[in-house]
Parts: structure tokens; C-alpha cells; sequence
């Protein structure tokens, strides 16, 4: 079966050895990326090498209490993939899956009918670009249903979790963590008095900055 594959692979033209070759790797590491998503386990994404900005002031003093309002008609700060991040988010390792998975299936399924090369890849690339903008605003969708429910941020301290979009050092601006909390996912900022923390470091929530910040310290052993 292998020999079979081989020799169809091979007769295919280059277009469509690289519409396979994209579709196939992104459709697996897709299927395993949601996977451990649905475990709850968390630092899939890598953000590329880019300063993430925050436009609010952390030095102030938050009493703990005021955590406990409903996330959903806040301005938490974690609006998903687009939130405070901005654009640097959307440069994500799950949107470059998602990106080359509508790119690689788009251009097997147009190829039938669009016999022009050129116009076959630009017609994936955009297939690829709607991939990332449906999967992001369903990300927001699902993030803005957690932030509906019941919890409440004073239930991260002390919680382990990992670096969704690296933490800037001494708090010179704000990171994203992924923690698992109940079951739910959530996304909240955070900052660090310590040293850089790389997106996938294991980290542990210390301190509650406001309603959608939080601060954390590297997880002792990692």
C-alpha cells in the first residue's frame, strides 16, 4: 500500500505534491492540537519573536474581592486571540495549521475547476486566510461563553499553567497564559517580576493583578 501511495504521490505535478503535503501534515496536527485542547492541556500555540503591548497600568493596588464580577460585562483584557495582543496574536502556531490546512485542502478541492496554476494558489491562500478567520472569532465565541459561566479569577492562585504568548521580564508588558480551571479553559494576561517567560514554560499564578491579569512565577523544576 505504501508502494501505491509512493507512485501516486510521485505522479502528481508539484502544485499538487505541496496542496497534499500541506493538507495531510496540517489535518494530523490538527486532529492532535484539539485533542489535547479538549484534555485541557494547554501550550500548543507559539507566538512569533514579537513585543506584545498592553495599553493599562499595573502598579495600581486590586482588592482581590473585585474579581468576583461577571467576566462577561467587563473589559477583562483576554478577548480572545485578538484581544490586547492585537495583530502579534493572530501569528500563532494554531493559526499557521489552520492556515495551511484551508490552503492545502482548498487547493485539492478548486483544482478541478480552476486549471490555472497561479490563479489555483491565490485562490488557496485566500481559502487559507478564511480558515484562520473562522477558527479565530469561533475561538472568541467560545472564550466569551466561558467568561458567561461562573468563573471567578481568585480561583487561578496557586493554579499551574502554561505561557500562551511569551511574558516580557520585570513587567515590562504583558503575556497571555492558558489555564485550566473546573473543566473551562481561559485566557487571561499576565506579568512576571522575574525573567522572560517563553511561550510553553509551566508557570504558577501568585497574585491577582485585576479582573483579566494576573501575576505568576516559574513553576519550581522547570
Amino acid at each position: 500500500m505504501f508502494t501505491q501511495l509512493s507512485t501516486w504521490f510521485s505522479q502528481l505535478d508539484t502544485t499538487m505534491q505541496v496542496f497534499w503535503t500541506c493538507a495531510i501534515a496540517a489535518s494530523v496536527v490538527f486532529v492532535i492540537q484539539n485533542a489535547l485542547m479538549l484534555l485541557g492541556i494547554g501550550g500548543m500555540d507559539a507566538d512569533v519573536d514579537a513585543d506584545v503591548g498592553t495599553d493599562f497600568d499595573v502598579h495600581g493596588d486590586f482588592d482581590a474581592s473585585d474579581a468576583d464580577l461577571d467576566l462577561s460585562t467587563g473589559h477583562s483584557g483576554h478577548e480572545g486571540t485578538l484581544g490586547s495582543a492585537g495583530i502579534f496574536s493572530l501569528f500563532t502556531l494554531r493559526n499557521f495549521i489552520n492556515f495551511f490546512l484551508g490552503f492545502g485542502w482548498g487547493g485539492i478541492s478548486l483544482s478541478p475547476v480552476v486549471p490555472n496554476k497561479a490563479l489555483l494558489v491565490f485562490f488557496s491562500f485566500l481559502t487559507g486566510l478564511v480558515f484562520v478567520a473562522v477558527f479565530v472569532l469561533m475561538l472568541r465565541a467560545m472564550l466569551k461563553l466561558e467568561r458567561n459561566g461562573n468563573f471567578r479569577i481568585t480561583e487561578c492562585i496557586g493554579q499551574t499553567a502554561s505561557v500562551y504568548l511569551r511574558i516580557p521580564a520585570h513587567r515590562e508588558g504583558a503575556g497571555k497564559i492558558q489555564i485550566s480551571i473546573n473543566g473551562s479553559v481561559h485566557e487571561l494576561n499576565a506579568f512576571t517580576d522575574g525573567d522572560f517567560l517563553p511561550t510553553g514554560t509551566r508557570i504558577r499564578v501568585t497574585e491577582i493583578i485585576d479582573s483579566g491579569s494576573v501575576l505568576v512565577e516559574k513553576e519550581s523544576g522547570h
